[in-house]
C-alpha cells in the first residue's frame, strides 16, 4: 500500500548541483548505485568516505542514512530496521541543525534536514506509534514542500509532490482533504506526469521516480505497455538489483514478450542463490508469482496453480500487491476449471487487502460474474 511516508524514501537522490554544489557529487552517486545494485558493503564504504571528505555537502548524509537503512532491511529482520534507522538518523540530525542554523538561507540544507525529519515516521509508522507518524510526516514534508515552491526549476522536487497527489487522487475523500491541508491538487494526471518528469529527465531521482512510476503502471494502473519503458532502465542499469528484474520480467509478461520473460526469469533462478536470507524470503514467493503468471500466459494452467499455492503458503514480502495478485490469479484458474464458489473465495481475499491495486477492482468484477476466457485466450 502507498503511504503518504513513502515519499521521504524517495527525495534520497536529489540535484545537488542545481542547489549550489558539485563537489562530492560523483562519489555519493557511486555510493547510491552501489546499494541499489545490492553492493552493500561498498556502499557503506564509499559514502563513509564522502562524508569525511565532504561534510557540508547537503545531501551525503541523508544518502548515507538512507543506504544503512536500506541495506538493513536486506539483511536484519524488520524490527533491527527500525532501529537502525533511528540510530542513524540520530547521527545526523545534530549536523543538518547545525547547517541550517549557519546558512539559513541555503535550501539544500533545509530540504535534506526536512527529509531527515519526514524518515523519522518510517519508524514510528513500523512500531505502530501514530501520532509520532503524524507529527514526523508532517513536519518534514512542510519544510519539503517550501523548498520545492522556491526551487520550481527543480524536475527531481517534484516526486514526492507527484506522489502525495496521486495518492490522494485514489483515496477517499478525507485523504483528499488531508492532503489539501498541504495545499496539493488530488489530480491523477497531474500527479503522473510530476513522477514520470522526474524519472524521464532528472539526473539524480529518476531511479526512485523510475520505480515508483513502475509500480503504479504495473500494479495499479495496470498499463503494463507504460511500466516497461521504465522497467526496462532500471533493469539495464542495475542487473543486480532483483526487485528491478522483477518488475521488469512481469512488464514483459504482460506485453505478451513471454520469449523475454523466460529468459528473465532464468537470471531471477540463477541470481537467488546471491540474496540475503531475508531477501530470499521475500522474493521467492514473488519469482514464483512470476512464473506462474507466464506459466497461465502460456495455458498450463495445473503448473500455474501449483507455484500459486506455494507462494501463496510460503508469502513474506513486504508487498502485499502481489499477494493481491496471487489470489486473482488463483481465483481466475479456479473459474476457468468452472469451480465458481472456491474461485469467490480467493477473490475476497484479494479485496480484504484494500491496497488501491487493479487487482481489487478485477476481483470485485469476478465475484459477481465469472472469469471467462476470450475467444483470443481459448
Amino acid at each position: 500500500m502507498i503511504r503518504l511516508i513513502t515519499i521521504y524514501l524517495l527525495i534520497i537522490l536529489k540535484p545537488i548541483s542545481l542547489l549550489g554544489f558539485s563537489g562530492g557529487d560523483s562519489l555519493i552517486m557511486e555510493g547510491a548505485r552501489a546499494f541499489y545494485n545490492y553492493d552493500f558493503d561498498r556502499s557503506i564504504k564509499v559514502l563513509n568516505i564522502a562524508r569525511d571528505k565532504y561534510p557540508t555537502h547537503p545531501g551525503v548524509h541523508f544518502i548515507w542514512a538512507s543506504a544503512k537503512y536500506y541495506i538493513s532491511q536486506a539483511r536484519d529482520e524488520t524490527i533491527v530496521t527500525y532501529d537502525t534507522l533511528k540510530n542513524s538518523l540520530d547521527h545526523i540530525d545534530p549536523i543538518y541543525e547545525k547547517l541550517v542554523a549557519d546558512f539559513p538561507n541555503n535550501q539544500g540544507y533545509k530540504l535534506y534536514f526536512g527529509s531527515s525529519k519526514g524518515l523519522r515516521a518510517r519508524s514510528s509508522l513500523g512500531k505502530k506509534e501514530w501520532i509520532s507518524v503524524l507529527i514526523q510526516s508532517y513536519t518534514g514534508f512542510k519544510i519539503i514542500k517550501d523548498v520545492a515552491n522556491k526551487n520550481p526549476e527543480m524536475v527531481d522536487a517534484q516526486l514526492p509532490i507527484g506522489i502525495v497527489e496521486y495518492y490522494a487522487s485514489i483515496s477517499n475523500p478525507i485523504i483528499k482533504f488531508l492532503v489539501s491541508i498541504y495545499g496539493l491538487d488530488a489530480s491523477k494526471y497531474s500527479a503522473l506526469e510530476k513522477i514520470s518528469n522526474a524519472a524521464k529527465y532528472s539526473d539524480w531521482a529518476w531511479i526512485e521516480a523510475s520505480g515508483v512510476i513502475a509500480f503504479i503502471y504495473l500494479w495499479i494502473e495496470n498499463d503494463p505497455g507504460k511500466a516497461i519503458l521504465f522497467t526496462n532502465r532500471l533493469n539495464l542499469e542495475f542487473p543486480n538489483n532483483y526487485y528491478y528484474r522483477i518488475i521488469h520480467t512481469e512488464s514483459l509478461i504482460k506485453n505478451f514478450r513471454l520469449d523475454e520473460a523466460w529468459n528473465q526469469i532464468d537470471l531471477l533462478e540463477k541470481n537467488f542463490k546471491n540474496l540475503t536470507f531475508k531477501q530470499k524470503q521475500w522474493y521467492g514467493p514473488y519469482l514464483d508469482y512470476e512464473k506462474s503468471l507466464i506459466l497461465f500466459y502460456e495455458k498450463k494452467y495445473n503448473k500455474s496453480f501449483q507455484l500459486i499455492e506455494k507462494a501463496i503458503l510460503n508469502y513474506n514480502g513486504e508487498l502485499d500487491m502481489v499477494l493481491g495478485n496471487l489470489f486473482l490469479l488463483k481465483g481466475k484458474i479456479l473459474d476457468i476449471w468452472k469451480r465458481h464458489e472456491e474461485a469467490k473465495d480467493f477473490y475476497k481475499e484479494c479485496i480484504g487487502l484494500a491496497n488501491f491495486s487493479y487487482a481489487i477492482s478485477e476481483s470485485k468484477k469476478y465475484l459477481i460474474s465469472p472469469f471467462i476466457l476470450s475467444e483470443n485466450e481459448k
